[in-house]
């Protein structure tokens, strides 16, 4: 099985290696589930967007979870679980499949998930069809996440492509600095328009200015071609510099990329409105954060002090 299946499918292959009745870790499970469904390498590593865990771990955490919660896997002792005789039972006359609607069936899982729960008005906010539910809470976090970030990268973008060229220069000077180039708005400056040979500002990589990025600003709608990338290197050699970089809020032509890789002596790299935007959102320029989501796990080493 090249990919990791949905959590809630996780859920019968887990009862299934934890027949015999013997305690198992929280690893021998997801190795047993793992050697049961015949994952592969490729699909054990794969990880969530965030790439704070693996798919399998995260979707086999939950999966772990539903079952102790529904009363059908005990857990012993941190980290140790064992079937229960519910789950032995159940094992005796399995279903096709479990998932949560299955789960209802067991007066412990709806103490701990209501069926009001599932559909509530907040859960409504990333749960957009029947399809996410097959996603553990964290990945549907993780693709609302995802959603708005798109929506977001497309709405700036279009804001910035409305200022005026003297503006959308300031802002990639002020991008820069965000993104730790030079030391503040201090360490960069802008050049008087055809000063330069295509030139729009400079940034000091240290106070002394004895390094510095050239930068280039181009607030278009068609594509960037290779004559524009070849006018920048020409400038660029005209005041001795070996480092540049052309933002722009349109795209780069195939030529005009081919051209930057084939260059041995200068360093030029191409940021398009889609990495741009990108660059905005990552270092907080021109967007503010409306709402921050905080999601805690229970810390067991805290408890262990208690057991005495």
């Amino acid at each position: 099985m090249n990919s990791v299946p949905p959590y809630h499918v996780l859920m019968l292959p887990l009862l299934k290696v934890m027949s015999e009745g013997k305690e198992m870790t929280t690893n021998q499970t997801k190795d047993a589930v793992a050697k049961y469904l015949g994952l592969t390498e490729e699909a054990l590593v794969e990880r969530l967007e965030s790439g704070t865990q693996t798919t399998f771990d995260n979707r086999m955490g939950w999966a772990r979870t539903y079952l102790f919660k529904a009363g059908l896997l005990d857990r012993p002792r941190r980290a140790i679980y064992v079937i229960s005789d519910n789950g032995k039972k159940l094992l005796l006359n399995p279903p096709t499949a479990i998932d949560a609607d299955y789960l209802r069936s067991y007066d412990r899982f709806n103490d701990f998930f209501p069926a009001n729960a599932a559909r509530s008005e907040k859960a409504q906010l990333v749960v957009q069809n029947d399809s996410d539910d097959e996603l553990t809470p964290e990945e549907q976090i993780e693709k609302g996440v995802i959603r708005i970030q798109h929506e977001l990268r497309g709405e700036v973008l279009d804001r910035v492509k409305q200022l005026p060229p003297e503006g959308f220069e300031q802002l990639v000077l002020r991008l820069l600095v965000g993104m730790g180039y030079g030391g503040s708005m201090a360490d960069v400056q802008g050049v008087a328009r055809g000063a330069d040979g295509g030139v729009d500002g400079v940034v000091n990589q240290d106070h002394l200015g004895l390094d510095r990025i050239y930068i280039q600003a181009k607030r278009w709608e068609g594509s960037v071609g290779r004559p524009v990338i070849q006018g920048f290197v020409g400038a660029l050699a005209g005041v001795g510099a070996s480092k540049g970089v052309i933002m722009t809020t349109s795209t780069f032509a195939q030529p005009a990329q081919e051209y930057v890789r084939t260059l041995t002596d200068r360093r030029i790299v191409l940021v398009d409105g889609q990495r741009m935007s990108d660059l905005m959102l990552k270092h907080g320029i021109g967007v503010s954060t409306k709402q921050t989501f905080t999601i805690q796990k229970m810390d067991e080493d805290f408890f262990l002090e208690f057991e005495v």
